[in-house]
């Protein structure tokens, strides 16, 4: 089964961020991932949910995911992310 990642981001350093994900979309890649969608300006259609960046990348299962985001090739990128954007994210598997 595939994994999807969701990632909503609120990005403070965008040239960080782009920086960023040009990296971390070619790691991924090394453990299966690719991107599905980049939104800058998501469309809300309930609730209070209003992500400024939303990311949507798929794995082919939930261990690649861990497997990308536990690496050690990843840990430097992980703290650029953290240091440009606040984010959240979540794994959801798919059929």
């Amino acid at each position: 089964m595939t994994a999807h990642v969701l990632i909503d981001l609120t990005v403070h350093d965008l040239p960080a961020m782009t920086e960023y994900e040009g990296a971390a979309i070619a790691l991924a890649a090394q453990f299966g991932g690719k991107p599905l969608a980049k939104e800058l300006h998501p469309e809300t259609v309930e609730g209070r949910w209003s992500p400024t960046w939303l990311v949507v990348l798929e794995f082919p299962s939930r261990q690649a995911v861990r497997d990308f985001y536990n690496a050690p090739e990843y840990q430097p990128l992980k703290a650029m992310r953290n240091a440009a954007a606040t984010s959240n994210g979540l794994i959801v598997v798919g059929e």
